[in-house]
């Protein structure tokens, strides 16, 4: 069964979206579960009709933290037979609308569980 959930995280910053998919699979030994989070928040916005300007401000952004991480758990209790398996990857990316650049941060977060 897959579920698909889209909500607005409201906040400080209005501009923040979260998209969730949820997936449980029975099968005869093992029950997984996967759930996979993407949370997107747009971070900064620079408009300008030059052009240069624009590119000129995407550098300096990327030069400051353009990054993309990646972390991965792994938790194993052995009286319940519980395994978890979380992977995060983090990072950020410029979206070009019109003469506006958006720096948009993002969240990846997949979520492994598997009970024996």
């Amino acid at each position: 069964m897959k579920k698909l959930y889209y909500r607005d995280i409201l906040g400080n910053n209005p501009r923040k979206r979260e998209i969730s998919l949820e997936e449980i699979s029975d099968r005869t030994e093992a029950r997984v579960a996967r759930k996979w989070i993407c949370k997107y928040f747009i971070k900064e916005k620079f408009s300008s009709k030059n052009g240069e300007e624009l590119r000129n401000w995407m550098r300096a952004e990327s030069r400051n933290s353009c990054r993309k991480d990646c972390h991965i758990l792994r938790q194993a209790d052995t009286q319940s037979g519980e395994n978890k398996i979380i992977c995060k990857v983090l990072g950020d990316f410029f979206v070009i609308w019109g003469k506006t650049v958006y720096k948009i941060v993002y969240v990846n977060e997949l979520r492994i569980q598997i009970d024996g």
